[in-house]
């Protein structure tokens, strides 16, 4: 393992870890997605299902839904759901409720 690529995932750990802890604690309606929470990465991760599952949980939605860039998808809103947006090489682009 080189030195870039070990620097690139202790990157990719502390910008999803000091996301996860600069997040305000607020009750929410059970499965709702929490449209207060907003996470920033300094390096975008990839999409796995685990970082997947982890953003479901922390914004506190019933179903996720990962959609690529550039895709058709229906566009009725959804309050329990999360859509996370990936690029073509499945990394993380974006990730709102609906």
């Amino acid at each position: 393992m080189t030195t870039f690529t070990a620097m690139k995932g202790v990157l990719l750990a502390g910008s999803v870890i000091l996301g996860a802890v600069s997040l305000p604690a607020m009750a929410n309606e059970e499965g709702k997605c929490n449209t207060d929470l907003a996470l920033n990465y300094v390096v975008a991760p990839k999409a796995t299902p685990e970082l997947v599952e982890f953003l479901r949980k922390t914004y506190g939605a019933k179903e996720v839904r990962v959609e690529r860039l550039g895709e058709a998808h229906t566009k009725e809103f959804n309050a329990y759901r999360l859509r996370v947006l990936v690029d073509e090489n499945d990394m993380l682009a974006r990730q709102f409720c609906g």
